[in-house]
């Protein structure tokens, strides 16, 4: 199952954190595959890349939501404006 998001990590260089948290979920919080049809998607809603705030504003909320619900925050961006999520303080679940 790994083979299915490992092939995006190198996108996520510059915020390792991220991708992580979106492995996390997606491995652990059981609505993220109920609701997603594979871990791109569910990423790039989360990662609420333009044309998905664009043509699917309804699943990028579903991904924040998911988010939230596996522990997770949005922190303050990279320097290109890209989405960066990291653990809330005091959520010991993993």
């Amino acid at each position: 199952m790994s083979g299915e998001w490992e092939q995006y990590r190198d996108r996520y260089s510059e915020r390792p954190e991220t991708y992580d948290a979106y492995v996390d979920v997606w491995t652990r919080v059981g609505d993220a595959r109920r609701h997603f049809s594979g871990w791109a998607l569910f990423s790039q809603c989360a990662n609420a890349e333009p044309a998905k705030v664009r043509d699917m504003p309804a699943r990028v909320a579903q991904a924040e939501r998911l988010m939230s619900a596996g522990g997770y925050t949005i922190g303050p961006p990279t320097l290109r404006g890209a989405r960066r999520w990291s653990r809330r303080n005091g959520d010991g679940a993993h």
